[in-house]
């Protein structure tokens, strides 16, 4: 394995040294080669079971110039959002997020000076420091980061600062230059691979860190796209009021394409959809892919407080010194990580915050940190501590427990701002369980708890007392004096719920004296108005109602119809058939059914068979046989028939008749039908029902004519 990354000298001012970071530790991580050819230009060999990820070649070259670029046809461009620079972060990935880059060898190995407590304690006090050498991990995390408002699409590669991942806190200057110098980890002594070494803090608060500190460094960059984003998106939305107020200017006009109002408001609801779409394509969003995370590891004398302050709480403070760079003395809040405090205090909860992150709780007098309480109550707007925190039910605010009340009606906590007495029983109530009169009511506006009010239920359900109601005769509830009305049915008094105008005679009635039909379901009638359908039972109106002409009872419309038989009468279902040829509907003495597809045809659609002399509807005779039914018209020879067949000839010729010279039969719904060849132009038709040895109709056929036997 070899590496040929140059220093910055020999680097172009168009190349980016992020990639060029990136390649070489590749190349340091999985075994490969990579050897400079010219100036700006590169050639990777590929480590032997990576070749998919770089499209299936062995061999790529890298230009990290346009002047190397055009050195070779074959080479790629070495920038971010490219087709290269893809594939390598893949490869990465596949080896790994987190690299050892090195280790920070120490500058003295000098760790017995001790420094004094840095900060004010109020309401707390230090022990002595105790001194310990420990090995910290610190790390850079390298990023993809996506830009993206409207057509715009910028992608960069970024680093973070270099962050103490035992600790949380950022680097100075002075270390981060150690780290870019760090020795190999290999050529660590075992002096200093003796010393103890502190686990990081959890993953995700030190990712969360790190891309707070990325968003602070592309701030301009995100700035500066958001500023064209703004521009392009006035000129889009100035485009698309042009395009909206032309279309709506037409209406009303001669040829318009708008034609009423419903239009035009669709056409407006057209106009804000494109316009918010818009905003939400140009609104900035910034996506951050993390690459790999860079490690090098340090020696750092840590020194420890024992804290105590006057409640018993108890904790300990620690600050770091690097053994490298100007060895200078770092105080970090462990909370939010302040490297600048001006006071520490031992949270309740028994850790350090600083300054920026802690107070004193308004109710207990006790110190607590961001994470273990409320910023202020808002009622006085003194700090809270989780344990007498408190948040509203009601107003969803924040409060204390000094400030803290019980909502009678709701069985709940609230603060004293949401907490009133029913004027009726004096009740404490909340403001979201407590129901207010309105102002036009006979009493003036008042608070009442859920018992003590009352809705009228005559009117919009207006809040009012128990001394401003009456009781309603129809749902014995309560309706006020302005909303009583009397049924004219029963001249009860009523309210305006339960009164409503029939739609024809317009009589004011109550809801036990209404009605309704099924066919008409909104509209109102009155009990007197409606029958039931002998059919199904539901009311009818008058005009949904006929009476049938066989059985003289009322039936609605769903259930009877005219009848082409008896013009000018009605049939119900029960007594009523349709002609399947025309679809019209007669009694059910007015059809009979078919014997070929036993479907009821009426007398108009059915005719006579001239072969079986069979009453046949009109849809089974074909243009080839007009004179014959379907069934008739496909008779085919039979060499052995059935027995029920050959008693059927017997029963009708007798025993000793002389045997047909041929057979043949055809088949429908209803019938066989046999036509047996006697000789010199005699034939006898006969039409067997299904499972029977009798005919049920015959006819004989000859020279002289036909003639019906049965």
């Amino acid at each position: 394995m070899t590496s040929a990354i140059p220093d910055a000298r020999a680097t172009s001012p168009s190349a980016d040294r992020r990639i060029l970071s990136l390649l070489d530790g590749y190349v340091a991580l999985a075994g490969g080669n990579l050897t400079l050819l010219e100036k700006d230009l590169y050639q990777l060999n590929v480590p032997a079971g990576d070749e998919a990820r770089f499209g299936g070649r062995s061999v790529v070259r890298v230009a990290f110039s346009v002047d190397a670029l055009e050195l070779d046809d074959h080479a790629q461009m070495a920038i971010v959002g490219g087709p290269f620079v893809g594939q390598l972060i893949d490869a990465i990935r596949s080896r790994g997020s987190r690299m050892l880059a090195g280790w920070v060898v120490p500058r003295t190995a000098d760790a017995t000076a001790v420094p004094r407590f840095p900060v004010p304690l109020p309401r707390a006090r230090a022990g002595e420091a105790q001194s310990t050498l420990a090995r910290h991990r610190v790390g850079r995390l390298t990023a993809r980061v996506a830009i993206r408002a409207g057509t715009e699409l910028r992608e960069r590669l970024a680093d973070s600062a270099v962050y103490d991942l035992c600790s949380g806190i950022a680097l100075p200057e002075d270390l981060i230059e150690a780290c870019e110098h760090a020795a190999p980890p290999e050529a660590v002594s075992e002096h200093w691979r003796s010393v103890e070494s502190i686990s990081i803090q959890p993953v995700p608060v030190l990712v969360e860190r790190m891309l707070s500190d990325l968003e602070s460094a592309l701030r301009a960059e995100i700035e500066q796209v958001a500023s064209g984003a703004a521009r392009s998106l006035a000129q889009e939305l100035q485009r698309i009021e042009r395009y909206y107020t032309m279309m709506l200017d037409d209406t009303g006009g001669r040829g318009t394409d708008i034609p009423d109002l419903a239009s035009r408001r669709a056409i407006e609801a057209e106009h804000r959809r494109r316009a918010d779409e818009e905003r939400g394509r140009h609104a900035v969003r910034a996506d951050v892919h993390p690459v790999q995370l860079s490690e090098w590891e340090i020696i750092v004398q840590r020194a420890t407080w024992h804290l105590a302050n006057q409640s018993g709480r108890e904790a300990s403070f620690t600050a770091q010194r690097a053994l490298a760079g100007a060895g200078i003395w770092i105080y970090a809040c462990e909370t939010c990580g302040n490297t600048t405090p001006k006071a520490l205090a031992v949270c309740r909860h028994n850790h350090v915050a600083c300054d920026v992150c802690a107070a004193a709780c308004g109710v207990c007098g006790e110190d607590f940190c961001r994470s273990h309480g409320t910023a202020a109550c808002h009622i006085d707007g003194q700090a809270v501590c989780d344990e007498h925190a408190r948040n509203c039910r009601t107003c969803r605010r924040p409060y204390c427990s000094a400030h803290e009340g019980r909502c009678e009606d709701g069985g709940h906590s609230a603060c004293t701002d949401c907490l009133g007495s029913c004027v009726i029983c004096g009740s404490v109530v909340c403001d979201k369980h407590a129901l207010l009169s309105g102002a036009d009511a006979p009493k003036g506006p008042r608070r009442f708890c859920h018992v003590c009010a009352h809705k009228c239920e005559g009117g919009a359900g207006e809040i009012v007392g128990p001394d401003e109601v009456a009781d309603c005769a129809s749902c014995e509830r309560v309706v006020c004096e302005r909303h009583q009305l009397r049924c004219a049915v029963d001249g009860k008094t009523h309210c305006s719920k339960h009164l409503r105008r029939t739609d024809r005679s317009r009589r004011l009635i109550c809801e036990r004296d209404r009605a309704a039909c099924a066919h008409e379901p909104n509209a109102i009638f009155a009990a007197d108005e409606v029958s039931a359908c002998a059919t199904c039972g539901q009311p009818n109106c008058e005009q949904h109602l006929n009476t049938c002409v066989v059985d003289g009872l009322r039936h609605c419309v769903d259930h009877i119809a005219l009848v082409g038989d008896k013009p000018g009468s009605f049939a119900c279902d029960a007594h009523r058939s349709t002609c399947h040829v025309d679809g019209y509907q007669f009694t059910r003495d007015g059809t009979s059914p078919c014997p070929c597809c036993d479907r009821r045809a009426c007398a108009q659609h059915a005719r006579e068979c001239t072969h079986c002399r069979r009453l046949v509807c009109t849809r089974d005779y074909s243009a080839a046989h007009p004179r014959l039914c379907a069934t008739c018209g496909k008779l085919t020879p039979v060499d052995d028939p059935d027995d029920e067949l050959i008693a059927a000839a017997i029963e009708l010729r007798g025993q000793d008749a002389a045997s047909p010279k041929a057979w043949r039969l055809s088949r429908d719904t209803r019938h066989l039908i046999v036509e047996l060849d006697l000789g010199w132009t005699r034939r006898i038709v006969m039409a067997v029902p299904h499972g029977q040895s009798r005919a049920e109709r015959a006819v004989t056929h000859s020279a002289l004519g036909s003639k019906t036997l049965r």
